[in-house]
């Protein structure tokens, strides 16, 4: 990869990594390291991006996934999770911006379906590029979603009008 293509790449993919790094971290400092890391693996192994099975913005977020599922695992603190995650609890909206409640529901999900839900509706990725991104199947990228925003739901429902 030509000098001139990664400083094209990292200008058009750089938000989208840190946002994604961010919502599954929730911490600046290790997005910030999730991204870092991400551009360093494209740089030193680009061969390993294929444009004809998808696009770079979907092959990054699915590294920085990867990274962010290696740090857990280094960390114990993520353990084979299954989709079957128990859903969120309510949120207690006293004295919160409406923007924090929602942040602090996406992160209270699970990390399965938390991947698939900030994929979808943060990043805009369809059903299929979500699943090469995060190496599913298109049916269980749906059902984790569905799951995902069934939690969303329940957990955003004290925010409801009466």
């Amino acid at each position: 990869m030509k000098r001139s293509e990664f400083n094209a790449a990292f200008r058009e993919h750089k938000d989208a990594v840190y946002g994604f790094s961010y919502r599954m971290t929730g911490n600046a400092h290790d997005a910030e390291e999730v991204a870092q890391d991400c551009f360093l693996a494209l740089l030193r192994n680009a061969a390993r991006y294929d444009p004809q099975r998808r696009t770079l913005r979907c092959f990054l977020l699915g590294v920085a996934r990867n990274l962010i599922l290696k740090r857990w695992r280094a960390e114990s603190r993520w353990n084979a999770i299954g989709d079957e995650e128990p859903a969120v609890e309510p949120i207690n909206p006293a004295g919160q911006e409406t923007a924090a409640l929602v942040a602090q529901a996406v992160n209270a999900l699970p990390p399965l379906q938390r991947e698939v839900l900030v994929l979808a509706e943060y990043e805009g990725l369809s059903l299929k590029e979500i699943a090469g991104t995060v190496e599913a199947e298109v049916g269980t990228v749906k059902a984790r979603l569905h799951r995902a925003r069934e939690n969303l739901r329940r957990a955003l429902a004290p925010l409801a009008p009466a």
